[in-house]
């Protein structure tokens, strides 16, 4: 036990150093473009790099640890790869934006600490469901279940659901049809956040993954992206902002569920 605690606080401290030194080198990065919205597809690619960390550190091997890598992979690459087609065709964040006008004379140094390393920390925060994980099949822990096999369904239907909406909302904003109204077609009818609740489907698949493992903790990663989800990202305070820009949408609130995917309310 002692040995694999410090195997896994070893493993940890690799990956908090990983994370630190890509967020300084995005950080550069954005000194370079005048621009740091990069700090978003750079964050998947943070988790990626803890879980083949972890993977390498723990010494897992065999069929569950080649089903979480590609799960992370296939995960990371099309989130990072959206973002970054996503962003070209868009201005800087909002909030950066916003940033820039509060800070105007320090605001790249205070975007390290603030955006660089925050994106860093939270991503080194969720990454720990996948130490558990692999340290866990490292040690021959774990064999496969069913319940192994219902959670890659799971993560398949997250995935495909996160990736249809984000390609409808890209083709929305594309349009030259689109003047300043809310899109509420496909899976944006049924949800306002659709990509979001796809997110946390994905992380709750890889709750049920490590069920298996016994281990009550790895629940923290799906339970923190949840509330990043809900309570940052499509927070009360981002909605009133957007219904600011849109008169629209304060009827598509009232019509349309928050985040669950569900029929209209009118």
């Amino acid at each position: 036990m002692i040995v694999y605690l410090q195997s896994m606080s070893m493993s940890f401290a690799v990956c908090f150093g990983a994370v630190m030194l890509l967020a300084i080198v995005g950080w550069f990065y954005s000194l370079w473009v005048d621009e740091v919205s990069i700090v978003t597809p750079l964050w998947p690619m943070m988790v990626l790099v803890c879980t083949l960390i972890f993977n390498n550190l723990s010494g897992a091997e065999g069929a569950l640890s080649i089903a979480i890598q590609a799960m992370v992979i296939l995960w990371a690459f099309r989130m990072a790869v959206f973002l970054l087609i996503r962003d070209h065709y868009r201005p800087e964040h909002r909030q950066y934006r916003l940033m820039r006008i509060e800070f105007p004379s320090s605001f790249y140094l205070k975007s390290l600490p603030r955006i660089f390393f925050g994106h860093a920390i939270s991503a080194w925060i969720v990454s720990f469901i996948f130490a558990i994980l692999l340290f866990d099949i490292g040690g021959g822990n774990v064999q496969w279940t069913g319940v192994h096999s219902f959670a890659v369904g799971a993560f398949t239907v997250g995935l495909v659901m996160q990736t249809v909406a984000d390609y409808q909302l890209l083709c929305y904003n594309r349009s030259v049809q689109r003047v300043s109204g809310t899109f509420e077609q496909g899976l944006w009818k049924y949800s306002r956040h659709p990509n979001y609740f796809a997110e946390c489907f994905i992380w709750w698949s890889w709750g049920i993954f490590a069920l298996p493992t016994g281990n009550i903790l790895a629940i923290i990663s799906p339970i923190f992206v949840t509330y990043i989800m809900v309570n940052v990202k499509a927070a009360q305070e981002v909605e009133d902002e957007i219904a600011s820009r849109r008169p629209d949408y304060r009827k598509y609130i009232k019509s349309t569920s928050f985040m669950v995917p569900w029929r209209s309310k009118l």
